[in-house]
């Protein structure tokens, strides 16, 4: 194999250099200005109902006039929310939601009578090992073939290493098993973050909006992290950040194939160090796997209306970009409540769905 001279690699790496910034420049471009108008997708992203349209047009148009000369702390009563990257606009809400969760004990029980979680164990050879006595993985913590493996298991167990054990479940079983699910018990409430963004687009446009929940002394604490103009994208990332300390775990919903790649990407293209590799719990398969005998429609709406009732006025999430847009246009924060309380119901679902998910309850 023939490698390039220094020289052609040093016009390489130029040339790179050269590439890179000439596309940076054309992405910043298109967003250089929050008060121009910005060339957003005229279509929804996924396919919209004709009457949601319309519905949705209507509510915009009466938020509009509903906020017109309103001020957005006056509607909201946030405030600027200030990091190294600048500065993004917090809202902070609290409501009289409580989280159920999976207790310590039964977290604990289910992952350690099911030895199957061990390399070489199936059904015949776990009823066997359960035979002769090795009812849990400490038990088998003194077997002479599976006991060290056992014992690693079970030590993972005891530190309630949550982000190891389902990487572990993981080789064993799919994302969606309920021992996943089941492995949130290793954890408290207070480290369960819950985590919905909304953006521009499906790739490589802004977050406008980043949303956690956590809950704290039987409440649910809200926090948004919101983009007044694109600029901000850099400090709500920031913002984010500054509110995941490294023993949280994310609950999300199609979060681990959207929510947290994209921010991983919008933190990547702004060259900001984040770790957000974490325990993660996914709401879309766990409740797939649950309720897969009750329903073929498993979209976040359609569950909390199944789960908990149906919710009030609300922008479909295709037209997010849309509401933005006219926000934009307008400077009239009306559209912007819509995306606002959108993102809070849309966490406050997940919530709910979580907790019943844990209390092991079945859809209406």
């Amino acid at each position: 194999m023939s490698y390039p001279e220094p020289d052609s690699n040093l016009k390489l790496d130029r040339f790179g250099d050269k590439l890179k910034t000439r596309v940076n420049q054309r992405v910043n471009a298109a967003y250089s200005d929050c008060r121009q108008r910005y060339q957003f997708a005229p279509q929804p992203f996924f396919a919209v109902d004709r009457s949601e349209y319309v519905q949705a047009q209507g509510l915009k148009r009466a938020l509009i006039e509903e906020y017109r000369g309103v001020d957005l702390t006056e509607a909201t009563r946030g405030e600027d929310f200030t990091t190294e990257q600048g500065t993004c606009y917090h809202i902070k809400t609290i409501e009289s939601t409580r989280l159920s969760t999976i207790s310590l004990q039964q977290a604990q029980d289910h992952l350690s009578t099911d030895l199957k979680v061990l390399h070489g164990v199936r059904e015949k050879t776990e009823h066997a090992l359960k035979q002769s006595g090795y009812h849990s993985i400490k038990d088998l913590t003194t077997h002479d073939r599976y006991g060290e493996t056992a014992l690693r298991f079970w030590e993972l167990i005891e530190k309630r290493d949550t982000y190891k054990v389902i990487e572990w479940l993981g080789r064993r079983y799919p994302r969606s098993h309920q021992l996943a699910l089941y492995a949130s018990g290793l954890l408290t409430q207070e480290q369960l973050a819950f985590v919905d963004i909304e953006t521009l687009g499906l790739y490589a446009t802004p977050i406008i909006l980043i949303g956690m929940a956590r809950s704290v002394d039987s409440t649910i604490t809200i926090h948004q992290f919101l983009l007044r103009s694109v600029d901000e994208e850099p400090a709500a990332l920031m913002a984010l950040l500054s509110h995941v300390n490294d023993d949280c775990a994310f609950i999300t919903f199609n979060g681990r194939t959207f929510d947290v790649p994209y921010l991983e990407q919008r933190l990547a293209y702004y060259g900001l160090q984040g770790n957000l590799q974490r325990a993660h719990f996914d709401v879309l398969p766990l409740s797939r796997r649950a309720w897969r005998e009750m329903s073929t429609d498993f979209k976040l709406t359609t569950l909390e209306r199944r789960l908990i009732g149906k919710r009030k006025a609300d922008v479909p999430s295709a037209l997010i970009p849309d509401f933005y847009d006219s926000y934009i246009q307008t400077q009239n924060i009306g559209p912007l409540i819509a995306i606002i309380d959108h993102n809070r119901q849309d966490l406050l679902a997940l919530v709910h769905i979580f907790s019943k998910l844990c209390a092991g309850e079945q859809l209406q």
